[in-house]
């Protein structure tokens, strides 16, 4: 299967599971494919996901970026979400290009080629449950996130 087949069958099963504010796009000037898509959490605040698609997708674990808003802000407004970078307790990566807070949403180790963006995007969804709950109560996206690790 071609990457532009697999992102086909990555589109139609995105839109099957009730995802479809997800879509891989083509940036023909760029030559890349990306998903892009805005996610509203259960209190209704919006926040726009990108995730740039590397030419060896399925076998590499894509990144994934909250683009919007950008920064990210955190608890009581002490301290962005994009100030912490690599974070166990903030379930976060290097920031991305334009200084986006990056998901930590799978483990490389245990990534494989069978898993599809639509489960990508369902960590995604409980990780900004997660965060709501941190600028809520001030407790780690860690704390409310541990259990999502084999969705």
């Amino acid at each position: 299967m071609t990457l532009q087949e697999r992102l086909g069958y990555e589109n139609q099963i995105l839109k099957q599971d009730g995802l479809s504010q997800f879509q891989v796009y083509y940036d023909s000037p760029k030559n890349f494919y990306y998903l892009w898509g805005e996610h509203r959490t259960n209190i209704g605040k919006a926040y726009t996901i990108w995730s740039p698609i590397a030419s060896n997708f399925p076998y590499g674990c894509p990144s994934v970026y909250i683009y919007k808003p950008n920064p990210l802000g955190g608890y009581a407004g002490l301290r962005t979400i994009n100030g912490y970078g690599v974070s166990h307790e903030m379930h976060t990566l290097s920031n991305g290009p334009n200084g986006e807070v990056q998901i930590c949403h799978w483990r490389q180790n245990r990534w494989d080629s069978s898993i599809t963006l639509n489960r990508v995007m369902l960590k995604v969804a409980l990780w900004l449950e997660a965060y709501e709950q941190h600028l809520a109560t001030g407790q780690s996206i860690y704390e409310f996130v541990r259990t999502m690790q084999e969705i």
